[in-house]
């Protein structure tokens, strides 16, 4: 189903006007408010709507494309994923709101996966290293599906803590799924990737560059489900020619950061599941790095890493598995050595030092 250049081309510029524009009015009018405390990265009050002006935006674009199309096929798939979007919007605006309890957000995730796997149906198959396409059984399929749009939804959004990174890194990496969806031969998927990375790109001027206005829960949220959905959607419409590896490897970067930490606080005997200022990219910051120069590397991991999905997809199915093993040993080395400049400047502790530190408190 090919997606006609001009229409395309009216729905981008759309995408871009209004992002931007509402991106410069959200940062001015206030809104709900970020307000610092002892785990931010910024020091002032700063609004948090930019995924009302994202989604807001690439909504308007996929309008403009299923209307315009003249296909019925593509009107209905852009309408169901429009629909799933808002939903995961409107539950991290909420969170924005009112500060969701987490059992409560997480009830909210798996709603959106779920209602995905319904309207687009389970991840079919996947690649098994050394053995090829495995072909997915309802349940497992299912299962998968659930399992990966909850978790990238939690890492997206764990990684929306640095001016630029969660925008700069969506904008590389959906472009680039946008170019290797296109020629895998979903041109509709390619649409709807290059238009949220249109969305994300118009945002960033008032996120990266001038600080005045952040992503939020709502935003993090819609932008982790469609990214994740992308992956799922791209191994289903191609008939297995894009591996489901593709989009994990591609923001690798960002999955690697958050596994690491819940790892390294695994072992350092810290609860997981308290907030906290250990993520790779909140170490940089904290020693020093400023946010766009983190957001610099972050965007250009992605690139790298989208590189390498490339390659990846040129290789033999049994044999994809090498490229995110190859990726993880070097994001190791370079993780490594952070932590260690961390460990030395007082950053983190170890894992005798936190028991110490719980032993020396009194009892209630």
């Amino acid at each position: 189903m090919l997606i006609e250049p001009f229409i395309l081309a009216v729905a981008a510029a759309l995408v871009v006007c209004v992002s931007y524009c509402a991106s410069l009015f959200a940062a001015r009018s206030g809104g709900v408010l970020d307000h610092p405390n002892d785990r931010s990265s910024h020091s002032v009050a700063t609004p948090r709507s930019g995924g009302l002006a994202i989604i807001g935006a690439w909504v308007a674009g996929i309008f403009v494309v299923g209307v315009f199309s003249e296909s019925a096929v593509i009107a209905k798939d852009l309408s169901k994923l429009g629909i799933i979007a808002m939903v995961a919007l409107g539950i991290g605006y909420a969170d924005d709101r009112i500060e969701l309890v987490p059992v409560w957000k997480f009830v909210g995730q798996i709603a959106v996966a779920t209602l995905f796997v319904i309207f687009f149906g389970p991840l079919q198959t996947l690649p098994i290293p050394y053995i090829g396409v495995m072909e997915l059984t309802p349940l497992l399929g299912v299962a998968l599906s659930i399992f990966w749009i909850v978790a990238f939804m939690n890492i997206y959004n764990f990684m929306d803590g640095a001016n630029g990174l969660a925008g700069g890194t969506a904008t590389i990496g959906l472009a680039w799924i946008s170019v290797i969806t296109s020629f895998a031969g979903s041109p509709l998927l390619g649409a709807a990737a290059l238009l949220l990375a249109l969305g994300t790109a118009g945002f960033l001027p008032e996120n990266l560059r001038r600080g005045r206005l952040f992503m939020g829960d709502n935003g993090s949220q819609a932008v982790g489900f469609l990214i994740a959905a992308f992956a799922i959607l791209g191994a289903n419409w191609t008939g297995s020619r894009l591996s489901m590896l593709f989009v994990p490897v591609i923001f690798s970067p960002l999955i690697f950061d958050v596994a690491w930490t819940l790892v390294s606080r695994s072992i350092r005997k810290q609860n997981i599941l308290k907030a906290h200022r250990e993520h790779l990219y909140q170490l940089l910051l904290r020693s020093g790095v400023s946010h766009g120069n983190v957001a610099v590397l972050y965007m250009s991991m992605v690139s790298l890493a989208s590189a390498s999905a490339i390659l990846m997809l040129a290789l033999p199915i049994s044999l994809h598995w090498l490229v995110p093993a190859s990726i993880a040993i070097c994001f190791s080395i370079a993780a490594t050595l952070i932590y260690k400049r961390a460990y030395a400047t007082g950053l983190l502790v170890g894992a005798d030092a936190v028991s110490a530190k719980q032993n020396a408190q009194p009892a209630e």
